[in-house]
Formats: structure tokens, C-alpha cells, sequence
């Protein structure tokens, strides 16, 4: 998480911390790897994909993990159900 944030990793610890015990069903390694690779410009970025999540977690599994999202078969390209370095990222 350290590199998606910066000075802003206290503030994004705080806000998963809160949407975790608000949210128990988030609480997955996978959907927090989706977030945080999803995340791209800042703490606003992070909670908006928080919701997305909070929402339908499937919706960010698919948009971090597969490819050509228009198509009739998209392609898993990443797996989170591996960590960040397992999957190259």
C-alpha cells in the first residue's frame, strides 16, 4: 500500500480499517489486492474504489484482474488471490 499513497498511507489505513469493520464481507486478501491495484491516483481514487467494492466486490475482482472488459470472453490476466509479487505487479 506504501506505494500507491505515500504521505497519504495513514489516511488510507485508516479509511480500509473503517470500511473492514463496517464491511466484514471485504475482509479478503483478494479484494484489497483489487483496490489498492485499481488505485491509482490518490487517497479519493482508494475510497472510490472502496465503494465500488462495498457495492459488488465481483465488479473490482473483474476490472483489476481481466482484460478486454468489453468482450464477449475478457481474459484473467492477474490473479489476487496471489500477492502482488506472485503476479508480477
Amino acid at each position: 500500500m506504501k506505494n500507491r499513497f505515500d504521505s497519504d498511507l495513514i489516511s488510507a489505513n485508516k479509511i480500509l480499517t473503517e470500511y473492514l469493520k463496517e464491511y466484514d464481507y471485504l475482509n479478503s486478501d483478494r479484494i484489497i489486492r483489487c483496490v489498492i491495484f485499481l488505485t491509482q491516483n490518490g487517497i479519493e481514487n482508494f475510497e472510490k474504489n472502496l465503494i465500488l467494492a462495498k457495492v459488488d466486490p465481483r465488479d473490482v475482482m473483474f476490472w483489476a484482474e481481466y482484460e478486454n472488459h468489453n468482450e464477449n470472453h475478457p481474459n484473467r490476466i492477474l490473479d489476487f488471490n496471489k500477492t502482488f509479487s506472485e503476479n508480477g505487479v
